[in-house]
């Protein structure tokens, strides 16, 4: 597989093993959208579209000054369509719509209305006029009155502004026909005195005026026959109405995008925890941890975030599990090679972190071997764990050997051995003696009691939890192989790699792992990469 390839079945299988967090976080997206969608007080949207032409008439252009020099037209109206944007959402326009409409007209209702009220330059002079109403009549109403009332100021100022303009211009032809008849008579003193130059630049000047005049009659004409078509060309093109109306919140819109929103956090949350987890939660996990591939898995009774333990198993799924398991090192002939060279075949069942389902295995295991016909030794020597055999519980055991000789520990030893739970198995207790230094030195003496076994016993022995805890290496010392009883979600993959290694260390190399809380959408091997199985012929370095 080249790098940074994306496992999409493991991912799957990832998701599928944490489907309660993301069910979890869609149900929390869901109750959020319901309680906020739900908490909001309903509201209208309703939308205007409006077009503003020229203040001025086209026709009309070329007879006012300065029409060509500036960008805002010859009356100064036609604004950017950015500025009138934000006229019409301004105050002052939207304290004539507060008149118009009849609200209480104060200015807090103009501040709430300015608050959802929103204009938009569509195009250099298409707007959209977009405003919010507790009813549909109110939303439509305001959106209405709004492009209604600026059309209206709009061409009301440019009314009065070209009605100023025609009034300005029909004064100036008053005042030049005024004096136009005032030249008549300077005309006439002129020819009377025989002064023709005179004469002639007064009939010029006479011309000049009568000219201006008229020219100034007709613009007064043209502009007030041109008030008419003032705003000929704004006009509110698509008026809002009730059918167009949307409301809002949308309930069942707002809860499916906070179902989708939870089910984004669910996916993220989870591919987190698969990457970031320090927890074994897969067999391939617990293969690569113990370099050593999974003999037997359970699944289900995984551990939640909630519980501070490992669940207990069922008594026959424990059973279940300890017989797979030795028959699974029966195949790899692990007894047979120990037996051939005289010793006893020592097995030692141990976990990383405690959990109660440990003991029982190690219980099944040996009971698998006494089955078989094989004389079988459990030793408990998991000193502070719970007791696996209640019955064996007031019996001396390990820890009462601690004071013993070492001369007559071995005889001393195979006397508190206790008839198991089928024949052929004896159980050494973990004893009464529970003063620290016995506890402590206890599981220190199984190597001598091991080595004085007579020739055919099969050992078991049951070790402590390694994480914080003494004894394992002594224990190692003791046997041929161990075990590993992981727990999925309990156990973490750097504590069972040291583990692993300590035990490889001591001479006690790990054969297989059980695992405990396998995921059923968990489908890989448990098989570690490059994986080769002891040499059966072999035999460990002590």
């Amino acid at each position: 597989m080249e790098p940074g390839t994306v496992v999409w079945r493991e991912t799957a299988q990832s998701l599928l093993r944490q489907k309660w967090l993301i069910l979890g976080c869609i149900l929390l997206g869901l109750l959020g959208a319901s309680v906020f969608a739900l908490s909001q007080t309903t509201r209208w949207t309703a939308s205007s579209q409006l077009v503003i032409g020229p203040a001025v008439p086209p026709a009309l252009v070329g007879k006012l000054s300065g029409s060509g020099a500036d960008k805002t037209g010859p009356l100064g109206m036609d604004l950017p369509a950015e500025t009138q944007a934000r006229v019409m959402a301004s105050p002052t326009l939207l304290k004539a719509v507060v008149k118009a409409l009849g609200m209480p007209d104060n200015d807090q209702t103009i501040q709430d209305l300015a608050a959802v009220t929103r204009v938009k330059a569509v195009t250099d002079n298409a707007y959209l006029v977009t405003i919010d109403g507790p009813t549909a009549q109110q939303a439509v109403d305001r959106a209405n009155a709004i492009a209604t009332i600026y059309l209206t100021q709009r061409n009301n100022e440019a009314k009065a502004l070209i009605t100023n303009l025609a009034e300005q211009a029909q004064a100036r032809s008053k005042t030049a026909q005024t004096q136009s008849k005032s030249l008549v008579n300077q005309i006439d003193e002129a020819v009377g005195r025989g002064d023709n130059q005179t004469a002639a630049a007064l009939r010029d000047q006479r011309v000049g005026l009568a000219t201006e005049a008229r020219q100034a009659a007709d613009d007064a004409a043209a502009m007030l026959k041109a008030l008419s078509a003032v705003g000929a060309g704004s006009q509110l093109v698509t008026p809002a109405t009730t059918d167009t109306a949307t409301s809002s919140p949308i309930v069942a819109r707002d809860i499916l995008v906070g179902g989708i929103l939870g089910l984004v956090l669910g996916f993220g949350l989870a591919l987190l925890r698969s990457h970031l987890t320090p927890y074994i939660l897969t067999r391939d996990q617990a293969a690569r941890a113990a370099s050593a591939p999974v003999m037997a898995a359970s699944e289900g009774k995984r551990r939640r975030f909630w519980q501070r333990s490992a669940p207990e198993l069922p008594q026959y799924e424990i059973t279940a599990l300890g017989a797979e398991a030795s028959g699974a090192l029966a195949r790899r002939e692990l007894n047979p090679r120990a037996f051939a060279a005289g010793s006893p075949g020592a097995l030692l069942v141990v976990s990383a972190s405690p959990t109660p389902n440990s003991a029982g295995i190690a219980l099944a295991m040996a009971e698998a071997n006494a089955r078989d016909g094989r004389e079988t030794l459990l030793v408990l020597a998991d000193i502070e764990g719970a007791p696996v055999l209640p019955h064996l519980t007031g019996h001396e055991g390990l820890t009462d050997l601690v004071m013993e000789p070492a001369a007559t520990r071995a005889i001393r030893a195979r006397k508190l051995f206790r008839p198991g739970t089928v024949a052929d198995l004896y159980v050494l207790p973990p004893g009464l003696n529970h003063e620290e230094t016995a506890e402590a030195v206890g599981p220190s003496l199984v190597p001598g009691i091991v080595a004085d076994l007579p020739p055919g016993y099969s050992v078991v022995i049951h070790g402590p939890a390694s994480v914080g805890r003494h004894g394992i290496t002594p224990l190692a010392a003791a046997v041929d192989a161990s075990v590993l009883v992981v727990q999925v979600g309990l156990d973490k993959e750097m504590d069972v790699a040291r583990l692993t290694g300590a035990l490889q260390f001591a001479g006690a190399p790990v054969l297989g792992v059980v695992l405990i809380g396998a995921s059923a959408q968990d489908e890989t091997l448990g098989i570690p990469l490059n994986y080769k199985p002891l040499d059966a012929g072999t035999q460990p370095t002590r």
